[in-house]
């Protein structure tokens, strides 16, 4: 088996080969290359361990020590779902999906789901899936808001001239009157401007993102700004999500803030692969399968939980 063919880690590469066992297709092939890749590297032979554990409270490893040919295929269906669904609240870490983000946020939306408010006098605000922000005083006593995590579209009318949003990246202020949505993930935010300008603020350094601008930062480094196609870039506020030529790993982290579970792609390769594609977010669930058949490859669902995205 190739270094990367089935993920970069012991964690992605130990998900491979339960989704291949989920199947219950795999070949005397497959079981050779299973047992080799167990014994190859200690770190493996962890990561199945504990991902064993999480399932059954025990740490025999019984998958890689038994024959799984005699496996009845049914009832290993039904364990590895199970056990699957453990290894996404427990090792990986993936608790979004199961318990609310920042729940004591004095606004925010479930996955799968879009909601407009009126942050403030002058300042309107559409919140897009799984988003979270606070009403917040600065130092200097202005009002705004502190985006805790998510992407929110804001229309400020100009009145409120000390009004502002708060990031882990940043602050950002808009110029008079101006239309601009904020992303906030893992320390790492988006800012386009749609109307307007808006002055985006780090401990390093201010810049100015006019209309049909976006720029990045970075752990409070920001970038360039650059040109946006806000038709494409903001399709979410109607419904739906465009992506051109985009990584599929890119495709399966943004449409998996809209879809249930987790969406994990296996193989350096396959995470790299473009995508052109048009999501209807009321029907998300039509999208992996659709993403299967044009790219040609494996998608296997494990409950509400998990889709593996992998080469056939």
């Amino acid at each position: 088996m190739a270094k990367n063919q089935h993920g970069s880690s012991a964690l992605e590469q130990a998900i491979y080969w339960f989704a291949l066992l989920l199947d219950g297709t795999e070949s005397e092939h497959d079981r050779e290359n299973f047992a080799c890749w167990i014994a190859s590297d200690p770190a493996h032979h962890r990561a199945f361990l504990e991902i064993e554990h999480l399932w059954t409270g025990t740490s025999s490893l019984n998958l890689a020590h038994q024959n799984l040919g005699a496996h009845n295929k049914t009832g290993r269906r039904a364990f590895l779902g199970a056990g699957l669904a453990a290894v996404l609240v427990g090792a990986a870490g993936w608790y979004g999906d199961v318990l609310p983000h920042h729940p004591f946020a004095d606004f925010r939306t479930v996955k799968g789901t879009r909601r407009k408010i009126t942050v403030m006098d002058g300042v309107q605000a559409e919140l897009a899936s799984q988003s979270s922000l606070s009403l917040v005083t600065d130092d200097r006593g202005a009002s705004g808001v502190a985006l805790h995590e998510g992407e929110v579209f804001f229309a400020h009318d100009g009145r409120r001239r000390d009004f502002f949003v708060s990031t882990a990246s940043g602050i950002v202020r808009p110029v008079a009157a101006a239309q601009f949505d904020v992303t906030c993930y893992d320390g790492q935010s988006e800012i386009i401007t749609q109307t307007g300008s808006v002055d985006v603020e780090t401990d390093q350094s201010t810049r100015n993102v006019t209309g049909g601008n976006g720029i990045s930062c970075d752990n409070g480094v920001l970038g360039t700004p650059y040109e946006v196609d806000l038709a494409m870039r903001l399709a979410w506020r109607k419904g739906r999500l465009v992506f051109v030529g985009d990584p599929l790993e890119k495709v399966a982290n943004v449409l998996q803030r809209w879809h249930p579970g987790r969406i994990i792609v296996l193989g350096d390769a396959l995470k790299q692969r473009p995508v052109t594609l048009v999501v209807n977010l009321n029907r998300t669930s039509d999208v992996l399968p659709l993403v299967g058949k044009v790219l040609s490859i494996e998608v296997d669902q494990i409950g509400d939980y998990l889709t593996i995205l992998r080469d056939a």
